[in-house]
């Protein structure tokens, strides 16, 4: 007796998905770095607020109390703001693995593992081979969303 044609698909998308399946276990244990956690984030920032001032100026900053450790604001131009995690990629879970800005303003860094980071959140030193997680922003007038 042969089986019915229904029978089959459901025996090969079984088999699929145990393929699927087995794939992504691969590539997730080849990752060195375990992955940040994730938060929800939905802020605003107000750009006439005394606590933004540092955003009328290229290459200006701040610190927000948001996402997994805390989020860094910087200002590239007068229409352009990225926002990072500030839980650094290399072993995120370790308590100290948070990054700031260098005294010079001109990368960020964690002192934790020293892995430094240019003004776009892109790894340029240290054991940590990513880059920040990077949330998205918009600008309307004088107001900066950043969500994720």
């Amino acid at each position: 007796m042969k089986p019915s044609p229904f029978f089959s698909s459901i025996v090969a998308r079984a088999g699929l998905l145990v393929v699927l399946a087995g794939l992504g276990s691969c590539s997730s244990s080849s990752t060195p770095e375990p992955l940040i956690p994730s938060a929800i984030v939905n802020e605003v920032v107000y750009l006439t607020n005394q606590e933004a001032a540092p955003l009328r100026f290229d290459r200006g900053y701040i610190y927000l109390n948001a996402g997994v450790r805390g989020i860094i604001v910087v200002r590239q131009n007068a229409q352009q703001y990225l926002a990072f995690e500030r839980n650094c990629p290399y072993q995120p879970y370790d308590d100290c693995a948070k990054v700031s800005m260098d005294q010079s303003g001109l990368y960020m860094v964690d002192s934790c593992c020293s892995s430094t980071f240019d003004l776009y959140g892109q790894t340029t030193g240290g054991p940590a081979r990513r880059p920040l997680r990077q949330y998205v922003t918009a600008l309307s007038g004088n107001q900066l969303s950043i969500t994720n």
